[in-house]
C-alpha cells in the first residue's frame, strides 16, 4: 500500500519536512518513490505539488494525518478533496 508522508531532513535542530510517496511497509528514511513537496515547519513555507497528490489519493493512497492537516492549508483544491474522503 502507498502511503504520503513527511520525511525529515536537514541539519540538527533546522530540520525541514519532505513529502513523499512511499510503500507504507518500507523505512520511513528509506526509499521514496516520488517527492511530492517540501515543508519548513520554522517559516511555516512549503511548496507542494498538489495536482500529483489528488492523482496518488484518487488512485488508493493513504495520507498521514500531519501531512493531511498542513496539506489543507496550503491546497485550497484539495481542501474539499480531503474533506470528502474523511
Amino acid at each position: 500500500m502507498l502511503v504520503i508522508r513527511f520525511q525529515k531532513i536537514g541539519k540538527k535542530n533546522q530540520k525541514i519536512l519532505r513529502l513523499v510517496l512511499q510503500d507504507k511497509r518500507w523505512k520511513l528514511q528509506g526509499k521514496v518513490i516520488k517527492v511530492l513537496g517540501w515543508w519548513n515547519p520554522y517559516l511555516k513555507q512549503g511548496n507542494f505539488n498538489c495536482d500529483l497528490i489528488k492523482f496518488y489519493l484518487e488512485n488508493g493512497a493513504q495520507i498521514s494525518e500531519t501531512a493531511k492537516n498542513i496539506i489543507k492549508k496550503q491546497c485550497q483544491d484539495l481542501k474539499s478533496f480531503l474533506a470528502q474522503r474523511a
